[in-house]
């Protein structure tokens, strides 16, 4: 029997490569460091152009119009996957053709095979809480750190024995023959650029801060309010390129943050039609068929301004005010609103250097690079070893869904 694949990381990409090696007969371990795979689609609400759930991909390609549903595969029931949560990579040893991996897994608190989401442990403790309706596994979660005189009662009545407060955490030493990096990569929180003010004036906020606010599931269910007191919000400015196509910070284009900013933008326009919406960019970067997204944005009445945030101050009626300067009209625009969005720049995950080193690969900007850029083989980046999706840089979902079906047609193919 061959020797398992291991991938790392669970988010869209690490999922599609283990459904698709999985429904080929091959054992995979799946490996996330969080609690609840998905990575960052789970908390982006709608994907882009189409507005679909961004847990819902393109299906079996043999069939054209079938869309699947990660919510739905079961991925916890898959025989062939087995999924580690809370869990970390440790050494890798390359021995025999094979890797010898140890993994780190963290105590399994509520055991997602006997929760029935009951609900009465999140009403004894704010230790539990419930993620999200489309999470998997599909449990409830508990964190330590918020233990309260709550926990041992909902774990004593708890139905089905799913909950066990004195879970260790355990080590295990796997082989496996393949290793997929699906490491993904996360929002950049600016809170070292201070002339955006982030983290220090009220209602200034990222874009994946806003998704959560627009998200029917979020806090708000769904009303754009400001953070700071509930407020309805009237009007949004937002900046593109913050800390991105940056020499101080991240010097690339992180290439989906026009477009993510342009799906809120549309959302708030179209859905939310009281607020009015400016965009202030240096350029629009909408390729493909992202091209009549900005065009309807635009139809939509959102305002996009050519030039820089030069100032903001923050009011005592909680407005912002902030000064634009228009490259194209050469002139200060004064602009005062109840919410400031930042398109930042999405940066490598942490631990990416002490993988690649362990591994003996290459990083671009913080990412994996082919092993040989010429031969086309964008997610092969060592013998046996692979990445797709945001591990190779920032990836939109349907390229993040190809890489990865890349990923495990290479080692099918390398199988026969």
């Amino acid at each position: 029997m061959a020797d398992p694949v291991l991938i790392i990381g669970a988010g869209v990409a690490g999922m599609t490569a283990a459904v698709e090696l999985a429904d080929s007969g091959v054992d995979v371990i799946l490996v996330d460091r969080l609690s609840t795979i998905g990575g960052n689609a789970l908390d982006l609400y709608k994907a882009f152009p189409t507005d679909d759930c961004f847990y819902c991909f393109e299906g079996n390609r043999d069939r054209p119009g079938i869309r699947k549903c990660f919510y739905r595969s079961a991925m916890i029931d898959q025989p062939n996957i087995s999924l580690y949560v809370n869990s970390e990579v440790g050494e890798i040893t390359p021995k025999n053709g094979l890797f010898q991996v140890k993994l780190d897994v963290g105590p399994v608190y509520v055991n997602p095979k006997k929760c029935t989401l009951c609900g009465l442990c999140l009403t004894h403790s704010k230790a539990f809480t419930f993620t999200s309706p489309q999470c998997q596994p599909q449990s409830v979660k508990y964190d330590p750190s918020k233990s309260d005189e709550g926990d041992k009662k909902a774990e004593s009545e708890c139905p089905t024995r799913a909950i066990n407060l004195d879970a260790q955490p355990t080590e295990e030493t796997i082989t496996v023959s393949d290793i997929v990096l699906a490491t993904g990569y996360h929002e950049m929180k600016p809170v070292n650029m201070d002339e955006y003010g982030y983290g220090k004036i009220p209602n200034v906020i990222t874009q994946l801060e806003l998704a959560q606010i627009l998200d029917p599931n979020g806090p708000s269910r769904g009303k754009l309010v400001r953070p700071s007191d509930g407020a309805s919000v009237e009007s949004v400015l937002m900046v593109q390129c913050v800390g991105s196509r940056d020499e101080n910070h991240y010097p690339f284009c992180s290439k989906i943050c026009c477009v993510f900013a342009i799906k809120h933008a549309n959302i708030i326009a179209l859905e939310r039609t009281s607020a009015k919406v400016s965009v202030v960019y240096m350029d629009i970067r909408t390729y493909d068929r992202h091209e009549k997204y900005y065009r309807d944005a635009r139809d939509a009445g959102v305002e996009f301004v050519r030039g820089r945030v030069t100032r903001i101050e923050s009011g005592d009626d909680g407005k912002l005010d902030i000064i634009v300067y228009d490259s194209l009209l050469d002139k200060y625009l004064k602009f005062n609103v109840d919410l400031f969005v930042l398109s930042s720049a999405l940066e490598p995950p942490p631990g990416i250097h002490t993988l690649s080193k362990s591994l003996g690969l290459s990083l671009s900007s913080g990412y994996f690079t082919p092993a040989d850029r010429a031969s086309g083989n964008e997610v092969v980046i060592g013998k046996h070893i692979y990445a797709c999706g945001g591990a190779l840089g920032p990836a939109e979902v349907p390229e993040s869904v190809t890489q990865a079906r890349a990923v495990a047609s290479k080692i099918l193919q390398s199988r026969k």
